[in-house]
C-alpha cells in the first residue's frame, strides 16, 4: 500500500510544533526544546508499506538516533538508525515493512541545544532508494550485511542527485582494499576514491561536487575469507533539491547571471571579514561588494541601473579590483565599472555596525544618469557547499531610510531610496521584477516561503568627473543604533587610526610590496577573527579556537609586537587545562571546552601550548606570566608521560611504536587515530621547552626531569622513524608509524616551530623534500586542476634550514599566487586550481595559514637560535629593491630590533640596533660576499654566511 499524503498524517513530539517537520515546506523547521530525550511520532492514518526515509536537518542535527515502526502503537520494531549523523540530509532504505506509526528518538548528548528538523519524508519501496544486489539494502541504516571480496553494493538513488561522499562503519571484519564509484546510468561507473590500507572500524570518502544516480562500493580485498561486515553505509547527499536554495539556484540559472550571487550559479565566491578589536561579531564582504552583516543573514548586493535601462552587476565588469587601506589594514574595497560609471564599495566595522560607502563616479566625458540599486536577498555570502546558502527572509519592510528583515533592523541608509520594490519568490524574484526597468511596489512583503527579497533604488545624475555616495549601516548584533548619516570619511579615518594604533608602525618592509603588505595584513585579520581572548582561524565555519591554530596566531601577534594579546591568550588557555594535564585541543569562544569529535584525541595540543608559553616568555621575560603558566606547563608535561605509557602498555621496546604518544587525530589528514609523528615532534619540543622554563623559574628538579625525559623520548622517536622508514622501503621520512604515509608538510614542523629536526635522518631529508619541491612546481602549472592547502607554507622553514633557497623562494611565490583575491592579502584553507570550482574551501580569511606565512617570513629575515641571532637566512634578490629591507621595532629574544639594509652597486650596508641582552654571535647570509666589516672589524665569512660579534653597522663588499 502506498504511503498516504502528508495531509492525512498527524504528528506529536516531546516539544515544539512538530507539524513543521511534515508540512512539505522546506523553509520551515521543527525546533525541539533543549532536552536530553527528544522524540517525534507520526501517525500515517492507515497502514502502509514503507521502504525508505529522508530527514532534512536544520542548524542543529542529531548524530545518533533511531526510527522505529509499529502497526498498533504498542509493539515497536527497529526500522533504521545511524550513529554518524552529520546534518544536511540523511537518507535511509530498508526491507519493506508494514506500518502505520513511525517514531523517531534521540538521546541528546548536549541537552542545552535541541535538534532541528526541516522535513521528514517517508517512502514506499518503489519511491525509496534501492540496492541492485540482493539482500544488501539493510546496509543503508537497517542492519549489518556481509560482503565478500570481489563483490559490490550498488545503490540506485532513483533520480539524479548530488552525492558528496560516503561513510562506512565496519563490523567484526572489514575491507582492506575497497573503492567507491558513481554512475549516471548504472552501466558506466567512474571511480571517486580508493582505500588500499583499510584497518577496520570506519572509513570515510569525500569527493568533488558532482551529480549521479548510482553509487557503488566495490570491495576488492577483506581481512577475512568470510568477507567484510558493513554495519552501516551512510551516503552523504547534498540536500538542496527541495530546499529553498534549490529554487534560488534555478531562478539564477534562468536569468542574467551577473545580477545574482555567483554561488547560486555553482561558482566559487571569495570573501573577507569585517570586525572590531576584541569583538566577537564579524560581517562578510565578498569580492563583488556584497555584504552579509551577521552570521546566517541575507546579503545586500550593489547593482547599477544605467539611465532608465537595465541592471548591471559586478560580475559583468571587465575588471574588478579589490584593495585594503594602506595595502594591509582590514578595511576592504571593491571597485568595478560599467559603461564608464565606476562603483567603489568600501566597508568597515565600527561601533557594532558594518558601514559600507557606495561611491558612484562618472569616468566619462559626458553627463550620466542612473541609479544605485541595493538588493537584499535570502542568500548568505558563505555558499551552500560551505554550510551557508539560504538565509531565511519571511518579512521585509522599508520605512524611510530603514530596511527591516524578519522584524529586525537590517540596514539604514544615508537617505531614503527613490524607489522601493519588494517581492515574495512566488510572484517572481525581486530581480526578475526590476531587471529591465524600475518598479515601485508596496514597501513591505511577507511569506512563509523564506524567499522574500527587496530592492532600494537611489537615483544619480553626474557630470563628467563627479561622484555621489550612499552609505549603508548594517547592525552586526542586537542593540546597535545604526547611523548611516554619519560622515563616512571621518569614521574611516578614525577606524584607520584605531587599527594603526593597535598594530603600530609596519614591522617588516622588503622590496617586494606584496610580501610586506601580506605579512602586515595577517595581524589585522587575526584580530578581526579573534575575540577578547580566543584566536579563531576563521569567521564562520571555524568559529572556535584550536590551540593548534591559536598558538600559531599568538606567535604571529607576539612577533608583530602585540605582546599582551599573546600573553592573555596563553594565560586564558592555561586556565582550561585539565587536572590530569591534558590540554583541551578545542575551546568555544566563551572558554568552555568544545566536545565535538576530536575533543579528547588531539594530542599535539600538549606541545603547542607549552611551545607558545615558552616563546612568549623568551620575548617578554615577564616573570608574572611565567608564574601564571609554569604549573599548567608542568601538568601538560606529565600528561605526555601518560600518553607514552599508554602506548608502551600495548607495544614492547622491540616495536617502532614504543615510546610514542598514544594515537590521535591531530594531523589534519587523519580521520582515525594514528601514531602520527606530528604529535611526537610537538611533544618532544614541549619537554625541551619545559626544561628551559624550569631553569628560568629556578625549579631544578623539574628541569632535570624534563631533560631526562626529552633525552629518552628523542632516542625512542629517532629509532621509530628509522624503523618505519626502513619498513616503508622508499628512503623517505614517514608521516606516521602506522599508516605507511609520507607527508613533508607535517614533517616540516620538526624544523619550525618545534626545532627537533635532530631526530630526522639526514640521508632521508633530500629525497623527502624533493617530493615537496616537485609538488610546488606542479601547483604553478596553469593546467593544475587539483586542490591543496596553503599549510604547505610550513615547508618554507624546512627548505631554508636545509639551504634549499630556490625551493624556499618558490614556496613564497606559490603562497602569494594562491591568495583569494590577491588584493585582500589572505587565504582560504583549501585552494583549488580551478578558481571558480564550487568546492569546500574551509574558511577565509584563514588566519592560521596567515600566521604561518607571517612567521615564516620573519624567520627568513631574523631567527633566534640560542645565543645566536641569525639575520637574512634566506632573502630573494627582489627584496633588496625599492629601498631595501627594514625591520622596525621587532620584538626578539635579544630585545627590540631595528634594522635597515640597503644595497648600492657592489656594497651592502646594514644598520642594527638592539635593546636587550646582546647575542653571543650574529650571522648574516649574503651570497657572493667577499669582504665584511662589522663596526670596521673584519668578519669571518664561510661560504655565504658572515659571522661576527654584535655590531651597529655592517658593511659588505660583493
Amino acid at each position: 500500500m502506498n504511503v498516504p499524503h502528508k495531509n492525512q498524517w498527524t504528528i506529536s513530539a516531546s516539544s515544539g510544533d512538530p507539524q513543521l517537520a511534515i508540512d512539505d515546506q522546506y523553509a520551515t523547521t521543527w525546533i525541539s526544546e533543549p532536552s536530553k530525550a527528544v522524540s517525534l511520532e507520526i501517525d500515517l492514518g492507515q497502514t502502509a508499506t514503507l521502504g525508505g526515509i529522508e530527514v532534512y536537518w536544520g542548524q542543529q542535527a542529531a548524530g545518533v538516533y533511531e526510527f522505529k515502526s509499529s502497526r498498533d502503537q504498542k509493539t515497536w520494531t527497529h526500522l533504521c538508525s545511524t550513529r554518524h549523523g552529520e546534518g544536511g540530509q540523511d537518507v535511509f532504505a530498508f526491507p519493506p515493512v508494514e506500518a502505520r506509526f513511525v517514531r523517531w528518538s534521540f538521546d541528546n548528548p548536549d541537552p542545552l541545544k535541541g535538534p532541528e528538523i526541516v522535513e521528514i519524508n517517508l517512502y514506499a519501496p518503489a519511491q525509496a532508494m534501492s540496492v541492485l544486489e540482493k539482500d544488501r539494502i539493510a546496509a543503508l541504516g537497517h542492519s549489518p550485511i556481509r560482503i565478500k571480496a570481489g563483490e559490490n553494493l550498488t545503490v540506485d538513488f532513483g533520480y539524479m542527485r548530488y552525492p558528496l561522499g560516503a561513510f562506512i562503519e565496519w563490523g567484526e571484519t572489514y575491507g582492506t582494499v575497497f573503492s567507491v564509484h558513481l554512475s549516471d546510468d548504472g552501466q558506466t561507473f567512474r571511480e571517486q576514491g580508493l582505500i588500499a590500507t583499510g584497518d577496520g572500524v570506519s572509513d570515510s570518502f569525500w569527493w568533488r561536487y558532482t551529480t549521479s544516480r548510482f553509487f557503488r562500493l566495490k570491495v576488492h580485498e577483506t581481512n577475512s575469507p568470510d568477507g567484510a561486515v558493513i554495519n552501516e553505509l551512510k551516503l552523504r547527499i547534498l540536500n538542496k533539491d527541495r530546499m529553498p536554495i534549490g529554487r534560488l539556484e534555478r531562478a539564477a540559472l534562468a536569468s542574467r547571471t551577473d545580477l545574482y550571487p555567483q554561488s547560486l550559479l555553482g561558482r566559487q565566491v571569495y570573501w573577507t571579514a569585517l570586525g572590531e578589536i576584541h569583538q566577537e561579531e564579524e560581517a562578510l564582504f565578498d569580492e563583488y561588494g556584497n555584504l552579509e552583516p551577521r552570521r546566517g543573514s541575507g546579503q545586500i548586493t550593489p547593482l547599477l541601473r544605467m539611465g532608465r535601462g537595465g541592471l548591471v552587476g559586478a560580475p559583468r565588469s571587465a575588471a574588478i579590483k579589490q584593495s585594503l587601506v594602506d595595502g594591509s589594514l582590514p578595511i576592504p574595497s571593491v571597485t568595478w565599472t560599467a559603461r564608464k560609471i565606476e562603483l567603489c564599495a568600501t566597508a568597515l566595522s565600527y561601533s557594532g555596525q558594518a558601514l559600507v560607502e557606495y561611491r558612484i563616479a562618472n569616468r566619462s566625458n559626458v553627463a550620466k544618469t542612473g541609479s544605485l540599486v541595493l538588493a537584499v536577498r535570502p542568500v548568505q555570502i558563505n555558499p551552500y557547499w560551505q554550510h551557508g546558502g539560504h538565509a531565511k527572509i519571511n518579512r521585509v519592510a522599508v520605512d524611510g531610510m530603514r530596511l527591516s528583515v524578519n522584524d529586525r533592523l537590517y540596514a539604514e541608509f544615508s537617505c531614503a531610496p527613490d524607489i522601493v520594490a519588494t517581492s515574495d519568490f512566488d510572484s517572481g524574484d525581486i530581480i526578475s521584477l526590476i531587471e529591465k526597468r524600475s518598479r515601485r511596489t508596496a514597501p513591505s512583503a511577507s511569506s512563509e516561503s523564506g524567499l522574500v527579497s527587496a530592492a532600494c533604488e537611489f537615483a544619480f545624475s553626474l557630470a563628467p568627473g563627479e561622484s555621489a555616495t550612499i552609505v549603508a549601516s548594517l547592525p552586526m548584533r542586537d542593540g546597535i543604533s545604526s547611523d548611516a548619516r554619519t560622515d563616512f570619511g571621518a569614521v574611516r579615518e578614525k577606524v584607520v587610526a584605531l587599527w594603526r594604533e593597535k598594530i603600530g608602525p609596519r614591522k617588516i618592509t622588503v622590496g617586494d610590496r606584496e610580501v610586506s603588505d601580506t605579512v602586515e595584513a595577517q595581524t589585522g585579520l587575526i584580530l578581526v577573527n579573534a575575540t577578547r581572548f580566543a584566536f579563531k582561524p576563521g569567521p564562520r565555519n571555524y568559529d572556535r579556537t584550536w590551540i593548534r591554530d591559536g598558538s600559531s596566531q599568538a606567535l604571529a601577534l607576539l612577533w608583530a609586537g602585540l605582546l599582551d594579546d599573546a600573553k592573555d591568550y596563553v594565560v586564558w588557555y592555561a586556565k582550561r587545562i585539565y587536572e590530569n594535564g591534558m590540554v583541551p585541543p578545542i575551546l568555544n569562544i566563551d572558554g568552555t571546552v568544545n566536545r565535538g569529535y576530536g575533543s579528547d584525541i588531539e594530542f599535539d595540543a600538549q606541545g603547542e601550548f607549552v611551545g607558545i608559553a615558552a616563546d612568549v616568555y623568551r620575548i617578554t621575560r615577564d616573570r608574572a606570566f611565567l608564574d601564571a603558566i609554569f604549573e599548567p606547563v608542568v601538568r601538560a608535561i606529565k600528561f605526555i608521560g601518560e600518553l607514552r605509557a599508554r602506548t608502551n602498555e600495548l607495544h614492547g621496546p622491540e616495536t617502532r611504536f614504543h615510546g610514542l604518544l598514544a594515537p590521535s587525530i591531530s594531523h589534519e589528514g587523519y580521520s582515525k587515530p594514528s601514531y602520527s609523528y606530528w604529535d611526537n615532534f610537538f611533544a618532544l619540543s614541549a619537554l625541551r621547552n619545559c626544561e628551559y622554563l624550569a631553569q628560568e623559574i629556578g625549579d631544578t628538579a623539574v628541569a632535570a626531569d624534563a631533560k631526562a625525559q626529552a633525552h629518552a623520548f628523542a632516542e625512542d622517536l629517532t629509532r621509530s622513524i628509522r624503523l618505519t622508514a626502513q619498513a616503508l622501503g622508499k628512503g623517505l621520512i614517514p608521516g606516521s608509524a602506522d599508516r605507511e604515509d609520507v607527508d613533508p608538510t607535517s614533517t616540516s614542523i620538526a624544523f619550525e616551530p618545534c626545532r627537533v629536526e635532530d631526530v630526522l635522518y639526514d640521508e632521508y631529508l633530500k629525497k623527502t623534500y624533493d617530493l615537496s619541491a616537485e609538488r610546488v612546481k606542479q601547483l604553478a602549472d596553469p593546467d593544475f586542476k587539483g586542490n591543496y592547502t596553503p599549510y604547505a607554507i610550513r615547508n618554507l622553514n624546512a627548505f631554508v634550514t636545509q639551504r634549499r633557497f630556490e625551493d624556499a623562494f618558490r614556496v613564497v611565490s606559490a603562497a602569494l599566487a594562491c591568495r583569494r583575491p590577491k588584493g585582500w592579502r589572505h587565504w582560504a584553507e583549501v585552494v583549488w586550481g580551478e578558481v571558480r570550482s564550487p568546492e569546500y574551501i574551509g574558511d577565509m580569511p584563514h588566519t592560521w595559514i596567515g600566521a604561518e606565512f607571517a612567521t615564516a617570513i620573519r624567520r627568513m629575515l631574523l631567527r633566534e637560535d640560542g645565543e645566536t641571532l641569525e639575520l637574512f637566512r634566506a632573502v630573494p634578490d627582489n627584496w633588496w629593491r625599492r629601498g631595501g629591507i627594514t625591520l622596525h621595532d621587532l620584538p626578539t629574544a635579544f630585545g627590540i630590533v631595528n634594522l635597515t639594509a640597503r644595497r648600492r652597486r657592489s656594497k651592502v650596508t646594514v644598520e642594527l640596533a638592539l635593546t636587550g641582552p646582546a647575542p653571543g654571535r650574529i650571522t648574516f647570509r649574503y651570497p657572493g660576499a667577499k669582504r665584511a666589516l662589522a663596526d670596521e672589524r673584519p668578519c669571518e665569512i664561510r661560504g655565504d654566511v658572515i659571522s661576527t660579534a654584535p655590531f651597529t653597522q655592517l658593511k659588505i663588499d660583493f
